[in-house]
């Protein structure tokens, strides 16, 4: 039991140094793993070696996928790709079902862009919507945050996916795949929450309107009426994620081996079709200059440079854990509880959510921490990123960036802030640990 105590209390130092102590989760993570390496007996040389190849390993695996997905979705902001998706989204549903339009626009939106990016692109549409629909702003507010968050953290190519993906080593595709199935019963289902009579009679306001919010909304107009066309500003996102779920399909089910079969192979390597989608993204702008190809692409790298060192990192402290055998030690103790083995993830990534605040370092640190145990699960990779999550959604508190990003810009006070963020993620959590649970069901 001693590798066991040793995990818990370097996950508990582990929440105390990024939340406490604010040092940044990539030093935090990297001194646990050392700690750990050497209080579980590893030689120095093991430790040093071991956190090396956790690092090498995983950025091996994830990080031209990482850079090549923030490029993408730089460009689809830049360019106003992203405010045309949510136009045409928004047209399509309509008005009458405004809730609804704001949380599927939210949720396909989120894939190539931060959901924080989004809910700033899209915040003066719903507001907007408020006004000329009569809807309680914070029904919006709440159905914008819930459709955003959910594929932000459940569907690559965003950052948060995509490194657990890469730690556990799971079919980036068959991830995709997943993460759209369970998304929509968490959108719908929480947007029941978000248009319940209960809110709109607690919170009936409708959204003003002063100068910046018209001047704002004015502005996405204009950048919509100049954007690329909507059919151009899907295919950079719709493209990669084809080309990556044929290949999980020809993989699995075609003959690989055929000169067709590998060439789908290719073309559909997550990177690959990443890189195919970058260059794609290129023809957005009305002229191909040095500004789209360096300006843009260096202001992308710069974003992406902090999500690639945090996962690299919790590679680390997954390899280390593989080192100190913790992994047979809690499987034996997980066999005893009869509990669901997909519940795990889940749960070890609201814990660090809940403890820190950011969406993708839970998700990073839960697929770190879930490396050693996946073999005695007995559960697919693909499976347990999914359960990972949908933990790391489940419960956004004051800590997050995200909290503040949404009360901030909707002009909530603290107490409206935990009802729009913290009660609803708690919903979205709830839903989604039921759906991934019914959905381990069907697929293992």
């Amino acid at each position: 039991m001693y590798s066991v105590i040793l995990l818990v209390l370097g996950v508990a130092l582990l929440m105390v140094m990024i939340s406490k102590l604010r040092i940044h989760a990539f030093l935090s993570l990297l001194i646990v793993s050392l700690l750990l390496g050497v209080a579980g007996g590893l030689s120095l040389t093991d430790v040093a070696n071991m956190v090396a190849q956790g690092f090498g390993g995983t950025m091996q695996n994830i990080g031209i996928v990482i850079i090549c997905g923030v490029i993408i979705g730089e460009i689809l902001e830049v360019t106003g790709g992203a405010q045309k998706i949510a136009d045409s989204l928004l047209r399509l549903v309509g008005i009458k079902r405004a809730p609804l339009a704001t949380a599927l626009t939210g949720g396909v939106v989120s894939i190539p862009t931060f959901c924080d990016s989004g809910f700033v692109i899209l915040n003066p549409v719903i507001k907007a919507l408020s006004r000329v629909g009569k809807i309680p702003y914070m029904t919006l507010v709440m159905a914008l945050m819930t459709g955003l968050l959910t594929t932000h953290s459940l569907v690559p190519p965003t950052p948060g996916p995509i490194a657990a993906a890469g730690i556990l080593g799971a079919d980036v595709g068959k991830v995709m795949i997943y993460g759209l199935i369970v998304s929509i019963p968490v959108i719908l289902g929480t947007l029941l929450w978000c248009n319940s009579t209960y809110v709109r009679k607690k919170y009936p306001e409708i959204a003003e309107a002063d100068s910046d919010d018209l001047a704002a909304n004015e502005q996405f107009k204009e950048v919509v009426k100049h954007a690329p066309s909507t059919f151009m500003s899907y295919l950079p996102i719709v493209l990669p994620i084809i080309l990556i779920v044929v290949r999980s399909f020809v993989l699995q089910y075609g003959n690989a081996e055929s000169g067709l079969g590998q060439f789908i192979a290719f073309v559909g390597t997550p990177y690959i079709a990443l890189l195919i989608g970058t260059l794609v993204s290129f023809l957005l702008p009305s002229k191909i200059t040095a500004e789209v190809t360096d300006t843009w692409v260096s202001r992308a790298i710069e974003k992406s440079a902090e999500i690639l060192l945090i996962t690299g990192i919790a590679g680390c402290f997954g390899r280390v854990l593989q080192g100190i055998g913790v992994g047979n030690v809690l499987a034996d103790v997980i066999a005893k509880t009869g509990l669901p083995s997909v519940l795990l993830p889940f749960t070890i990534s609201a814990i660090v959510l809940i403890a820190q605040g950011s969406a993708t370092v839970a998700l990073t640190t839960a697929s770190a921490i879930v490396l050693p145990l996946l073999p005695s699960l007995g559960i697919s990779p693909e499976l347990a990123v999914i359960s990972i999550a949908g933990g790391s959604f489940c419960g956004v508190f004051p800590q997050g960036s995200y909290f503040w990003c949404v009360t901030k810009l909707a002009g909530y006070d603290i107490k409206k802030g935990y009802v729009a963020v913290t009660a609803t993620t708690f919903v979205m959590g709830a839903i989604a640990l039921v759906s991934i649970y019914i959905f381990s069901l069907f697929v293992h």
